[in-house]
């Protein structure tokens, strides 16, 4: 068994920073608290993140330190084009194509995509998850699937079943 968790990336700065693009946008405190606590979560998951894929924007490599910081390890990073702004089979392409054999794999991304391809994924799970879920995917939001395949290469949108859904107020 493997688990998949789609975080999106915590509370950024609004607007574009000074000389620099969106890619450039950073974490606002509050991004940093929220990501540490959903890194504190995961540790005590049955199986844990062992592997973090990261978009190339600054805020979601912020994320994913704040995240170490919670989890209370470093963990091993992958950063991919494709995750920036992707679409839900970009994203698929990207877990399939770095997951390699790892148990737990981090995905920190952005909306609209991160949050369709949680929709798509979750429609096999829980109700009160799935639903809560269906409604938005909130900065720092994140969402963990479970699949029963041996390698992430075989990853599809059909092997998957949500088992959670956690949005950072819940841990304010």
């Amino acid at each position: 068994m493997r688990r998949l968790y789609l975080m999106r990336h915590g509370k950024a700065e609004a607007g574009m920073p000074p000389g620099g693009g969106d890619r450039e946008r950073t974490l606002v405190e509050r991004g940093r608290r929220e990501s540490r606590h959903m890194g504190a979560f995961c540790r005590d998951q049955t199986l844990p993140p062992t592997l973090i894929l990261c978009s190339p924007a600054r805020r979601t490599l912020e994320t994913a330190e704040a995240f170490c910081e919670g989890f209370g390890e470093s963990l091993p990073q992958k950063v991919s084009d494709g995750i920036y702004m992707g679409s839900p089979g970009s994203l698929l392409y990207a877990i399939a194509e770095a997951g390699g054999s790892e148990t737990g794999v981090l995905v920190i991304g952005h909306n609209p995509g991160l949050h369709a391809l949680a929709l798509a994924l979750g429609q096999r799970g829980p109700g009160p998850a799935y639903a809560r879920l269906s409604t938005r995917f909130p900065t720092a939001a994140l969402a963990v699937f479970e699949t029963g395949i041996d390698d992430w290469a075989a990853f599809r949108a059909e092997s998957a079943r949500l088992v959670d859904f956690r949005m950072a107020k819940e841990f304010r």
